[in-house]
């Protein structure tokens, strides 16, 4: 009956050990707000303002929130693409706007060189 207990404690530890590891590698691939160090790409899904602890200005990329200063706050609108470089955010693209890419089979071909 011991034995059975003892292997029962060993178990649930080892459970309680992988359950630990995996809260930290989840923890790690989920972003946040304060980790804004990463470059960000994408389209703007949601924009608010946060009051809790004095007026945060969020918007969504790719279902992250992100704060952002205010005047790009203002001018930002939900749908347009933006980045974030590590240190500034701008607009790649409005919505509604065609894409400023041209396709690589529209590009001329080189001539040859004499």
């Amino acid at each position: 009956m011991e034995g059975v207990r003892h292997l029962e404690v060993v178990a649930l530890k080892a459970l309680a050990v992988l359950a630990s590891v995996l809260l930290v590698v989840f923890a790690d691939l989920i972003p946040s707000c304060e980790s804004q160090s990463r470059v960000v790409l994408g389209w703007v899904e949601d924009k608010y303002i946060e009051s809790e602890a004095g007026t945060l200005y969020v918007i969504v990329v790719d279902r992250a929130p992100y704060y952002v200063p205010y005047p790009f706050y203002q001018d930002v609108k939900v749908g347009d693409k933006v980045r974030y470089d590590g240190r500034k955010w701008e607009i790649v693209q409005r919505r509604g706007e065609p894409s400023r890419l041209v396709p690589i089979e529209l590009l001329p071909s080189p001539s040859p060189s004499p």
